[in-house]
């Protein structure tokens, strides 16, 4: 009776040690599925948000020094990357964008799925407080649209978004005030 807890317990200690020993000491870093782009953990509270239909809009409105030191930053480095195809900005987009006194973030999701809309195009018409009315194209950047902007003038300007996706267009307003 004793030799057969021995052998048993001797089997148990012979399973157990080689199932100990058996397993990987290779430790796998998980990454998780879905990829968040999400521009406003870094940029901080936006200068207007709207959510209509499935579509979120958030736009920042940043003076060029800011905007400078931030794109010192990794995220501003991840943030000059193009949307299309992952190649830096080119000369023409860098001094696109240091125009002006501000730079003008836009971003746009699908509530939805948490995705970007694919094949949009942006543009936003300004009206200064002198009535005077610019308009500037936004590049597409990584998971954003922007743009250097003139906003000299103190006082509350107007503008409107425009923005093609796909085959249709949407247009939002809001006001906002330089001191």
């Amino acid at each position: 009776m004793k030799t057969k807890y021995l052998f048993l317990s001797i089997i148990l200690i012979i399973v157990f040690t080689l199932s100990v020993y058996g397993q990987s000491k290779y430790k796998e870093k998980t990454k998780s599925v879905v990829k968040k782009n999400d521009i406003s953990s870094a940029m901080g509270k936006p200068v207007f948000e709207l959510t209509v239909d499935s579509l979120n809009t958030k736009v920042w409105i940043l003076t060029q020094w800011k905007y400078q030191e931030m794109m010192k930053t990794r995220m501003g480095k991840a943030m000059g990357k193009m949307k299309s195809d992952n190649m830096a900005m080119n000369k023409g987009t860098k001094e696109a964008a240091m125009t002006g006194t501000h730079y003008f973030i836009f971003d746009v999701t699908n509530i939805t799925n948490g995705k970007e809309f694919a094949d949009t195009s942006a543009k936003v018409e300004i009206v200064s407080p002198s009535k005077k009315v610019a308009s500037v194209i936004l590049q597409p950047m990584m998971n954003h649209f922007g743009a250097g902007i003139s906003l000299k003038e103190k006082g509350e300007y107007l503008f409107t978004i425009n923005l093609n996706i796909g085959s249709g267009y949407k247009t939002t307003q809001f006001k906002y005030k330089i001191r």
